[in-house]
């Protein structure tokens, strides 16, 4: 399977222009290739709005399940039935007078499905409402978990969906310049991606994070394998397509083994 993280700037509070990129981010990742393409964080508004009532506006309903109203998640269906392509997108969702991160699962033939994030960051508390349920959608390509950002920072989280049956993670990031001072840092690798890294080698998942780039945000998409070795790896500053093949049967067996000993066998839930 051929997974490609979309690694570029957007417009905060300006969800028409969002949505104008991520469609071509989307279009420029099914020429390239690729099977399923992941959007960053928050992909139609950004996450910096002035205040709560100018995000509620900005915010697309939700309909039922199948059903969302919103143009951006419109867009996407879209392009996933002209390409064929899954896409696993951030979304800034509206029920009622309830705000959420949200992150959608479009696919061909009206496949859609939503997570929203559960573990809110400093002042999203004062923004969103938290998710209830970490999901695995089951696709045609693979069974998928998504985390969002932050998220990715709790281990319980990833090995949540790896016990649910999760065999690639999608992390949809918009990640700040990172907490560990440049010159502390060995190498180019951030607190994201040894988060990426970790969350693959300790659950034997493929985990691919797409991450937004420009000024005061880290970029640095990657797309790990199952041990945590990194086949791609997004620039700092640079938008750009981080791509790599993935093998979805080689995460399963080694899933497998791992309920024998390692990940899974070797659990020890009578101390948790």
């Amino acid at each position: 399977m051929r997974v490609t993280c979309a690694q570029y700037a957007l417009h905060d509070g300006d969800p028409n222009t969002n949505i104008k990129r991520s469609v071509a981010a989307i279009l420029d990742a099914s020429r390239a290739g690729a099977d399923l393409v992941i959007l960053p964080e928050l992909a139609n508004s950004g996450c910096s709005l002035p205040s709560r009532e100018f995000a509620l506006d900005l915010a697309e309903e939700a309909g039922g399940s199948k059903d969302f109203k919103g143009p951006t998640l419109r867009a996407w269906q879209i392009a996933a039935e002209e390409t064929g392509l899954f896409i696993v997108g951030g979304f800034l969702e509206r029920e009622g007078d309830l705000l959420y991160n949200s992150a959608a699962i479009v696919g061909p033939d009206n496949f859609l499905e939503r997570y929203r994030k559960t573990h809110l960051w400093d002042t999203e508390k004062l923004l969103y409402e938290p998710g209830r349920d970490l999901p695995v959608f089951e696709t045609p390509l693979c069974n998928i978990g998504v985390l969002v950002c932050y998220d990715a920072w709790f281990p319980e989280a990833a090995r949540t969906l790896a016990l649910r049956g999760a065999d690639l993670l999608c992390i949809l990031a918009n990640a700040p310049d990172d907490w560990v001072p440049e010159y502390q840092r060995r190498g180019s690798l951030t607190m994201l991606n040894a988060h990426c890294i970790a969350n693959a080698n300790a659950n034997r998942l493929l985990v691919a994070c797409a991450n937004r780039v420009e000024y005061g945000y880290l970029g640095r998409s990657c797309i790990v394998d199952t041990t945590g070795g990194v086949l791609a790896f997004g620039s700092a500053t640079k938008e750009e397509l981080v791509t790599a093949e993935v093998d979805v049967q080689r995460a399963r067996r080694e899933k497998q083994l791992t309920n024998l000993s390692h990940a899974f066998g070797d659990r020890n839930p009578a101390l948790y």
